[in-house]
């Protein structure tokens, strides 16, 4: 059994969750936006997500059909429809692609946008959205965002209500409920991170909701977590009384693999391979975003030392690296190495969330602070050499 899907379909997302809560063997394809080609000849011409490929190639189309079959088909999908609460099962999966859905992918949509690596993707993204809601309509979203919020928070307060009273939506057991409304969030994460920061903190039960339905998918999506979540005044006040940026190397970490890192003393920094023993060309491979720095004082703030690794960025400086302290191609001189900012964008994501908490997320991704880059920015290596712990970040 094959799952096609777009990595940020809320209804790709929905089926991937009914199949790994129900623990269904399946292996994930992700259809590249732009080149449907595949699909096409799968499905005689449906290029819509998600699809599902039967083990004798037979496709299904459409979340809802998907789950239906599932349900239908295969006792342990079944369990997540009770049938004594069938039909609210399936009216709350209707009302989570609805008027959750509404607000949720128009909150998420501008986002979104920004994540395809080409502009002919970009293009193709929001003229799509332009064919169904009007010229402009993803910028009227981005505008909107405030507005959207509250609609959202509108939409989910009964919601919220139900999980005062109980630990899922129709009991004590997650259901296909569960999982519609946690894919709705799961799109949030990739388009608009620090909305779903800002919505756990105003619901608390929205959160203990979301770490239980995850504790029963499987091990932490993203690794382990800090040893503590310090709440936002706490990080501030931090922040605050930072002492003035000295300009040196404070910690470096390579990424050999997923979840797994290295704390280094010194290092190498290379034209091809970005920070050596790093995974950045096998996990990503975009030169602009071949090496992640962070502001140590902007991490101390956050975190322990023990936990920065967790950040998942390379080089921790105490540097400026706000929009008025560094430009894209601007070059900064490390150790023996020449390094250039460049102009991707660095921002929070539920990786950052899961680790730290939602108040750290909204710590660095909140928009009145985005100029200041809290989560860093990233670089690319211009000419190789080594690097130390101690050593001065210089302009070029």
């Amino acid at each position: 059994m094959r799952l096609h899907r777009l990595d940020y379909s809320c209804y790709a997302r929905f089926v991937q969750a009914t199949l790994e809560l129900a623990k269904v063997p399946f292996e994930l394809v992700d259809v590249r936006y732009g080149d449907r080609e595949e699909l096409a000849k799968l499905t005689g011409g449906y290029i819509q997500v998600p699809v599902l490929e039967l083990d004798d190639g037979t496709p299904i189309v459409d979340s809802r059909r998907i789950a239906q079959h599932l349900v239908s088909t295969d006792e342990r999908v079944a369990r997540l429809v009770p049938d004594a609460d069938a039909a609210l099962v399936w009216a709350y999966v209707d009302f989570a692609n609805g008027p959750v859905e509404d607000a949720a992918f128009r909150l998420a949509s501008p986002g979104i946008a920004q994540r395809f690596e080409s502009a002919f993707e970009r293009a193709l993204f929001v003229f799509s959205k332009e064919r169904k809601f009007g010229a402009g309509c993803v910028d009227a979203w981005e505008r909107d965002a405030d507005a959207l919020f509250e609609q959202l928070v509108t939409v989910l307060e009964p919601t919220t209500r139900t999980l005062a009273h109980r630990p899922f939506l129709i009991g004590r057991e997650p259901t296909l409920a569960d999982l519609a409304l946690f894919s709705q969030l799961l799109m949030l994460d990739l388009g608009a991170p620090d909305r779903v920061a800002q919505l756990v903190l105003r619901f608390d039960v929205l959160r203990a909701w979301r770490e239980r339905l995850e504790a029963r998918l499987g091990p932490p999506p993203y690794g382990r977590v800090a040893a503590r979540h310090r709440d936002e005044p706490e990080m501030l006040e931090a922040l605050a009384s930072a002492p003035a940026p000295s300009g040196k190397l404070e910690h470096i970490v390579a990424r050999p693999a997923k979840h797994e890192r290295r704390v280094l003393d010194r290092a190498r920094l290379d034209v091809d391979e970005g920070l050596e023993g790093d995974d950045w060309r096998t996990t990503d491979g975009t030169r602009g975003r071949q090496l992640t720095l962070m502001d140590a004082r902007v991490a101390t703030a956050i975190a322990e030392r023990g936990d920065w690794e967790l950040f998942g960025d390379n080089l921790f400086v105490s540097f400026d690296l706000s929009t008025d302290s560094l430009r894209p191609g601007d070059r900064l001189r490390l150790g023996g190495a020449l390094l250039e900012i460049t102009d991707e964008p660095h921002l929070g994501c539920r990786k950052l969330a899961s680790r730290f908490g939602p108040a750290a997320l909204r710590f660095v991704n909140h928009k009145s602070v985005r100029a200041q880059r809290r989560r860093g920015i990233y670089a690319q290596v211009l000419e190789g050499g080594e690097i130390a712990i101690g050593d001065v970040l210089t302009r070029a």
